[in-house]
């Protein structure tokens, strides 16, 4: 069983290792909560390159995580995914995009509207389903959310 929580990572350094579409997803995930965003990669999308995050367009070196508290492994090389972890210290949350097994936390679905943030989760054991009760969910919300602003109208 996982424990569900929300993090507060204004400030503090997250690093993505990959410049690949998972991490581009990952980044589009984090870009609006005001981590200190480092990239690094061989070969980064020119997408990645657009948004304001640290870019160190090279091949991964222990030093790049030196102060992160987040990790984010996002690379379709085996090899780079065992260094990371092995360089990984314990205080550092680590999330193998490649491996759920070797992470410590993984990513909900989430649907945003106004104030309200809803997770949705299947432990990881089935992603297609969370994809379709967060849509469900979402057209929910914006129901919900439509008929408040009908009935302020009124």
């Amino acid at each position: 069983m996982k424990y569900p929580i929300m993090l507060d990572i204004t400030g503090k350094r997250v690093v993505i290792i990959g410049g690949g579409n998972v991490a581009l997803r990952k980044i589009k995930g984090l870009i609006d909560t005001g981590a200190d965003i480092l990239v690094v990669a061989p070969h980064i999308l020119p997408e990645i390159k657009a948004f304001d995050v640290r870019i160190k367009e090279e091949a991964y070196r222990t030093e790049h995580l030196e102060g992160a508290f987040m990790l984010f492994i996002c690379t379709n090389n085996p090899e780079v995914n065992q260094m990371v972890l092995r360089d990984s210290k314990p205080d550092q949350l680590v999330n193998d995009t490649t491996e759920q097994a070797n992470s410590h936390f993984f990513n909900m679905a989430t649907v945003m509207k106004n104030d309200l943030l809803v997770g949705i989760s299947t432990g990881g054991g089935n992603p297609g389903y969370a994809k379709k009760v967060k849509r469900e969910i979402g057209q929910l919300v914006e129901n919900i959310a439509t008929e408040e602003i009908k009935n302020r109208n009124k």
